[in-house]
């Protein structure tokens, strides 16, 4: 595939971005979404970090006619334009059949031969002029003389009929005024506790409001400011918007069709706890609220981590259940979707170029299932694409004392380089890596709990470069100089590596490089200082030789010496 070329949506793309069912599979909505007629193919494989897994979406999109190279969408844009003009409106005259029925139609019929004639006396339009007489035109028929229906004499009679309708105007602006004025300056203040207890019973928690005020625009609702959910660690809201705010005027049960709640900033306890979260219904029934729509709102995990800027929406069935809560990111990168229960929120998680807050690594797609608990998150069966691979596995959180985690997963062809310019940035080398991990650490906010992550990690890395190092050479030199830097190509390299906050430990170090084979182990600083040693063998065709060969220096460029 041509890496300079660059694709963009159809409409049937297009239309798909927006209907998630369209195309469901994973790895060809994440290459559908990017598509944006501005990338090219090897821009959105440097993207994602797969170029194999986009080439074959972008061929899988196109069979589809789901993109197009740009030249061919604009085309096919165009030819969809010009089906949609092509569409044969409805006339206006049988849309107005269709929805007047009003009178018999034979007073409609008598008022349009009215018309005719009233328009008639009138015009000239269409009668022959004839020649003028004493400077003065003539038309076919005879003159016509002025009746006491002719415009000069409506005008007359029109102004005092304006005249009398008017103290009935004016009478009406004013009610309206008042009525408006009365709505706006209301006393609603003497609402407060009645909503503060009604509040308190809806999240089972105490609430403190410090301003009820009414707003007609856009829509008429009932504004609520300086929301306080119990003591302030349990929760703020800075505004909340109730539609319909007249309903709550008349006998319940009070219907309210939409509740907005802007600048909310919840601990995941406190969401938790939420009745309509722990699977009942909203309510004692006296209200039915339809959805909730939530914007620029945080959820904190502890003190020191939170997702910022959600927003998203509650909807609830006629039972006062939820039906749906879905919360995504500003930019879209991050959706979860929460499903109470008796023992905490289910998840489902879905991410597309998600980057976590304080961190450079991006995923490039995840999937995940999930389950909040007050202090505690477990997410299970995460599927992501992850430095060039996929990673999978499972990962707790918990912040009940500060915060920690433990995490276990697979890496499956996961790119050596990114990896080490990640996590090992004086480290380089290559290959395709798999294996397993597994982690633990503690610390005090996001940023101390991956610094003091320790983990063991077992790998094999196939077709890779060691860089830095050159073991071959050094067997060779058994009992001369020094080699310095160089590199080391091999075939397969398998090892135990321990990673502590300190050092870098590996054991169990095997390397086969074709004719150079070498075992052995390292221990590597933070600081870059590495120390090792690896027995090596170099087999030629007519003999072996084997010598013990001592790995030290500072990364990236290390230095070899051997021994017989």
């Amino acid at each position: 595939m041509d890496p300079n070329l660059i694709y963009a949506k159809t409409p049937t793309g297009d239309e798909a971005v927006r209907q998630s069912t369209r195309v469901v599979q994973r790895n060809l909505r994440m290459v559908l979404v990017l598509v944006d007629g501005k990338v090219s193919v090897a821009e959105l494989s440097a993207k994602i970090g797969n170029p194999r897994l986009v080439e074959t979406a972008l061929r899988e999109l196109e069979e589809g006619g789901f993109i197009a190279p740009t030249i061919e969408a604009v085309s096919i844009w165009e030819e969809s334009l010009k089906a949609a003009q092509n569409e044969p409106p409805q006339s206006a005259a049988s849309a107005l059949s269709e929805f007047s029925t009003f009178g018999p139609k034979s007073i409609g019929a008598q008022n349009t031969r009215a018309t005719q004639s009233a328009a008639s006396n009138f015009s000239s339009f269409g009668k022959p002029i004839l020649p003028t007489t004493n400077g003065v035109a003539a038309t076919a028929t005879a003159p016509e003389r002025v009746s006491p229906h002719s415009p000069d004499s409506d005008h007359h009679s029109e102004t005092p009929r304006f005249l009398r309708l008017r103290p009935v105007m004016l009478g009406g602006a004013a009610i309206l005024a008042t009525l408006v004025a009365t709505a706006l300056f209301y006393p609603y203040e003497q609402f407060k506790p009645d909503l503060e207890a009604r509040a308190s019973q809806l999240v089972d928690a105490p609430v403190r409001i410090d301003g009820v005020a009414l707003a007609l625009f856009p829509s008429p609702h009932l504004k609520l400011t300086g929301v306080q959910l119990g003591s302030p660690v349990d929760g703020q809201i800075t505004e909340i918007r109730v539609s319909s705010p007249f309903s709550i005027l008349g006998g319940a049960p009070h219907k309210i069709s939409r509740i907005d709640i802007s600048g909310a900033s919840l601990p995941a306890n406190r969401l938790v706890s939420l009745p309509m979260f722990r699977g009942e219904r909203f309510g004692d029934g006296s209200i039915e609220v339809s959805r909730i729509q939530i914007e620029q709102s945080q959820i904190s995990l502890g003190e020191h981590l939170a997702l910022r800027d959600l927003y998203g929406k509650v909807e609830f069935r006629s039972d006062g259940k939820i039906e749906k809560a879905i919360f995504e990111t500003a930019d879209r990168s991050l959706l979860v979707e929460a499903i109470p229960s008796a023992t905490g929120i289910g998840l489902n998680i879905e991410g597309r170029a998600w980057k976590p807050a304080g961190s450079s690594i991006i995923f490039a797609s995840l999937q995940a299932k999930g389950l909040l608990q007050k202090e505690k998150l477990f997410v299970e069966n995460i599927d992501t694409t992850f430095l060039g691979g996929l990673l999978r596995g499972n990962w707790l959180l918990d912040w009940s004392n500060g915060l920690s985690m433990a995490g276990d997963g697979s890496l499956i062809r996961l790119d050596s380089r990114k990896v080490s310019e990640e996590f090992a940035p004086s480290m380089k080398i290559e290959g395709d890596m798999t294996g397993t991990v597994r982690l633990r650490s503690v610390g005090r906010d996001w940023e101390t709990l991956w610094r003091n992550a320790e983990a063991m990690l077992t790998t094999e890395i196939t077709r890779g470069v060691l860089y830095g190092v050159d073991l071959g050479e050094a067997a060779r030199r058994a009992g001369g100089s020094e080699v310095h830097a160089g590199s080391t190509k091999f075939d397969r390299l398998r090892s135990t590596i321990s990673i502590t906050p300190k050092q870098i430990v590996g054991r169990e170090v095997r390397m086969d490089a074709g004719m150079v084979t070498a075992s052995g182990h390292f221990v590597g600083e933070r600081t870059g200082q590495v120390e090792g040693s690896m027995a090596v063998t170099l087999q030629t065709s007519v003999s072996s030789q084997r010598a013990a060969v001592h790995i030290f220096g500072v990364l990236p460029n290390l230095t070899a010496t051997a021994n017989k």
